[in-house]
């Protein structure tokens, strides 16, 4: 489905009936990576998948920005199209830095909120490298196209876990990313690098909602950024999936199926009883 409105066509997809859960894709992805992690969970949660910008079949205007805050007015605007006061949020890397984004400046709008592989902004000495890095690696892409940048992209250690799921599932992932543009990957890179993400580390703690921050046993990095995120919400908790890397919900689709199952669960039991206080 298509949402038109501003500078942007947002792409996006809703299966499913119950409470609304919002699926935010990582960098070279799109919604489309969302569904064999859907066809996991149990019945009962209306997912709402949209393509972030830069990515999919979302288009923007020429000079639109692809930025944290242009992202979070497109997930305000879906929102309101569908009807949606409050939904429970989860993110995937960059997905997982804009969901923090979002839960720290529009918390009205969230149930609950999991991250995987993500943190909420480098520390101010390191922004400046990873701007630099990140500008290096949208010229790339611009230089050398998509399929070039895509086939070095997938080979990063970071992502080495896919693997293990064998050739035809690394193919279907490699297709995926190939459906993507030059103009829009190197656009996200320069509005929503990590570099240029401005942090929100101290807004979280004013945070409510439960929250769990998931990594892969072997996403050393990220083991410990779940682990100060969890401290630093008021709600919140790191869960680590054994033998698995950043990208977790696809090295071990059931494994993760089951932490997502769980924290939804937690989070409706807790929002009911919420509601039950204030009536």
């Amino acid at each position: 489905m298509i949402l038109e409105r501003g500078d942007v066509r947002l792409s996006y997809f809703v299966t499913g009936d119950g409470p609304p859960v919002t699926l935010l894709h990582g960098f070279t992805q799109s919604g489309r990576s969302w569904r064999e992690l859907i066809s996991r969970m149990p019945e009962g949660w209306k997912w709402i998948v949209p393509d972030l910008r830069g990515h999919g079949e979302t288009q923007t205007r020429r000079e639109a920005p692809c930025s944290m805050e242009a992202c979070a007015a497109d997930l305000e605007m879906l929102w309101d199209e569908l009807g949606v006061e409050r939904t429970h949020l989860a993110g995937y890397s960059m997905g997982g830095r804009l969901a923090l984004h979002v839960a720290a400046r529009q918390p009205e709008r969230i149930l609950s909120l999991l991250t995987i592989g993500a943190h909420a902004g480098l520390d101010e000495d390191a922004r400046a490298g990873r701007r630099q890095g990140d500008e290096a690696l949208a010229e790339r892409i611009e230089r050398d196209g998509v399929e070039s940048f895509v086939d070095y992209w997938s080979s990063l250690p970071l992502f080495a876990g896919l693997q293990r799921r064998g050739p035809a599932y690394l193919a279907e992932v490699r297709a995926d990313r190939l459906q993507n543009h030059a103009t829009g990957l190197a656009c996200s890179l320069r509005g929503m690098g990590a570099g240029v993400m401005e942090p929100v580390w101290d807004e979280l703690s004013l945070v409510t909602f439960p929250c769990t921050f998931v990594a892969g046993q072997l996403d050393h990095g990220y083991v410990a950024s779940a682990r100060r995120l969890a401290v630093t919400v008021r709600n919140g908790r790191a869960e680590l999936v054994l033998r698995a890397g950043h990208a977790v919900h696809q090295e071990r689709p059931d494994a993760f199926a089951r932490v997502l199952a769980n924290h939804l669960a937690a989070a409706a039991a807790a929002v009911s009883a919420s509601s039950s206080t204030v009536d």
